[in-house]
């Protein structure tokens, strides 16, 4: 399905698909957020607006109503870690209302893993159950109670996989899924250890799922040795190798090894069969993300 977007659009049109993040503010001031969608918006397919993982900040939907008024297409984030399957459904009908019609399902991190250990989580369902729920929702019309819609949902749904997940088997296993249940694009974490993620890329290939959806691989520039270890310290699923940490400490302008590291992983990425797109994770700096898009030629269509 191309759910009506035009991140769907170009998808179905087989084009290499570009996609960017901006992390909405912890407050409700939007001059960043419009900022960060008048430049990324000539650029990319469409901005994620991801939820908070660090505390409270704007809602992803809110952000995405910004970034969609400011000529951005937005791609909101559902966490299964922060709502039950009632709200769930309810956000993805308001999303749709207010012409939202990317949506990323997602578990998010536990709170245990996260600087807000005394929030409670809900999991009532998880990443592949949302895919279901919000595939039936599009597809039939229905909720997964079967009370019927007033008319099936436009939805362009994705995901998120992790290439650095030991055990890998279990991760495209989990991933096949995913796509059965639904996601026409994943997003993976972000890849800085290119040896790992083409043993990745193998297993997914063998088992033909990057012919049944979007693979979009993530693309994360680092501007310190502080701010990799930092990552390393806070996120396990990353992988940062030393090569790379060893490389900003040496450089005499740390953002521009930064974005020349991010440059070359993409030029890597993009010549792999079975990639199809890739996805710059730059944090609220757009900044960071638009010199990334520029050094490495990416521009969408």
């Amino acid at each position: 399905m191309d759910g009506g977007s035009n991140l769907g659009k170009a998808i179905a049109a087989g084009e290499f698909v570009v996609t960017a993040e901006y992390r909405p503010p912890r407050g409700t001031s939007v001059e960043r957020l419009l900022a960060a969608a008048e430049s990324l918006a000539p650029r990319v397919h469409a901005v994620c607006a991801p939820e908070s993982e660090d505390g409270a900040r704007m809602c992803s939907m809110a952000a995405c109503r910004h970034l969609a008024a400011a000529g951005a297409e937005p791609i909101l984030h559902l966490l299964t870690r922060d709502m039950n399957r009632i709200s769930l459904q309810a956000t993805i009908l308001g999303a749709a209302s207010l012409g939202v019609r990317n949506v990323l399902c997602l578990a998010g991190r536990h709170q245990a893993l996260t600087t807000c250990r005394e929030a409670r989580g809900v999991f009532d369902v998880d990443a592949i159950q949302l895919l279901r729920i919000a595939d039936r929702m599009r597809r039939d019309g229905r909720l997964a109670d079967e009370e019927a819609l007033d008319s099936p949902v436009d939805l362009l749904l994705g995901t998120d996989t992790n290439p650095f997940s030991d055990p890998v088997d279990l991760q495209i296993l989990t991933l096949d899924k995913a796509v059965r249940m639904g996601a026409d694009f994943v997003i993976t974490q972000p890849v800085f250890n290119l040896r790992r993620f083409d043993e990745w890329l193998d297993g997914v290939r063998e088992r033909g799922v990057h012919t049944r959806t979007c693979v979009v691989a993530s693309v994360m520039p680092l501007v310190s040795k502080e701010q990799a270890s930092s990552l390393l310290d806070s996120h396990r699923q990353l992988d940062i190798p030393d090569e790379v940490i060893a490389r900003l400490e040496t450089a005499s302008d740390s953002r521009a090894t930064g974005v020349e590291l991010a440059a070359a992983t993409v030029s890597h990425l993009r010549s792999l069969e079975g990639v199809r797109g890739v996805h710059i994770s730059a944090g609220e700096d757009f900044g960071l993300a638009t010199d990334v898009l520029t050094a490495s030629g990416l521009a969408k269509g």
